[in-house]
Formats: structure tokens, sequence, C-alpha cells
């Protein structure tokens, strides 16, 4: 890793920049911002009916580790009758409101924007680079567009999915987490070239 990382405090996030061989740029990632994030649980007994509420509000739920796009909404299974919900250009408040006026009485719903920093991971190499800790097949035979999984990166608790086939892939990171998990993906994919853009705050 550059020197620049080894003086970078460790609770620190890693800084924008070209990291690697110059002139090479195999792996890229950038901070998104102005995106809205809630936890959505069902309640005890109310899978069912939430799914079908959801369905008629036009976001089609999966009780699946899949992304669920619709009604301006994405959601990721990640686990039993849990998701995580987001929407773009909205505030975490405005979130939570509309999904309770969705799904009265059926979930409990939790603002989780500021408790996650979200990173979308794309580039030429991007699975080469992200193969060094995410314990996920992510060959396209056993990992695509919308597939998603909950599990822990060098430590890292994340839930991540496939946004398309170039492949892009996007990541929620805990925010206590985020300048850990930015060091080892900088470490990971500095090989092929890594540009890290709008690194955002810790």
């Amino acid at each position: 890793m550059s020197d620049q990382l080894e003086q970078l405090a460790p609770t620190r996030l890693v800084p924008a920049g070209h990291y690697g061989p110059d002139g090479a740029t195999g792996v890229s990632a950038r901070t998104v911002e102005r995106l809205a994030l809630a936890t959505l649980v069902a309640r005890k007994g109310a899978t069912a009916s939430l799914l079908a509420a959801a369905s008629a509000a036009g976001l089609p739920l999966v009780d699946a580790p899949r992304l669920g796009t619709g009604a301006g909404l994405q959601a990721v299974g990640t686990g039993p009758g849990r998701w995580l919900v987001m929407a773009e250009g909205l505030e975490g408040p405005a979130l939570v409101a509309w999904l309770k006026s969705l799904f009265p009485g059926l979930a409990a719903i939790t603002d989780q924007s500021d408790a996650n920093l979200v990173l979308d991971i794309s580039g030429p190499k991007v699975r080469e680079g992200l193969a060094k800790g995410v314990a996920v097949d992510l060959h396209p035979v056993a990992f695509e567009a919308g597939d998603a999984a909950t599990t822990s990166v060098s430590h890292v608790g994340v839930t991540f999915w496939q946004m398309d086939d170039a492949p892009r892939y996007r990541f929620a990171v805990p925010r206590s987490f985020a300048p850990a998990f930015l060091r080892w993906l900088t470490a990971s994919a500095q090989e092929y070239g890594f540009a890290l853009a709008n690194a955002g705050r810790g």
C-alpha cells in the first residue's frame, strides 16, 4: 500500500485519487450521495401481507437476496422478511414516512441513511479486485444483475448487490467501518489501477 495510506489515521477515509499503476484504471469507486436508506422488517406473521401491499404499490419486493425496483424505490432482501430500502434524492425521514404510509402496521421501519456509506464499484477488473475479500462467487453464471448478498468483507459486515451487467456493484458499508473497508478495497484493487472519487465523510 502507498506511503500515503500508511501515514493515514485508521479512522480517516482513504482520500479520493488514483492508486496503482499510472495510466491503468481497472477498478473505480465513488460514494453515492443523496440516497436515503431504511430497514424494512415485516412484523411477525405479516410477511405475505407486506409483499402483497408492496406489489400493489408497484414495488416488487423479493423475500430473497435480490434487488427489487419500482415506485421510485429500490429494495434489497437482507434476510427472511427483511429489506434495505433506498430512494434517491430523498432525506431519511421522508423515506421512513413514505414507507409507513405504504405498509401501515405491517413492518418496523428504521432510518439508516446516516448509518451507512454507499459505494458504487465498477471497472473491467472489478471482479478480480473484489474476489480478494468477498466470500461470494461473483462469476456471471453464479452472481448476476439484481443478485445481492449480506456478508463479511475483511471483517466488515456489508450488504452489496449487482446493479447491471457491466458489472457495477453497490455496497452499503456501516459508516464507522468505512475507513477499514476502503483501505481493504484500495489495497485489493490498486494492482489493477484504482480510481476513488468523492470519498465522502467517515
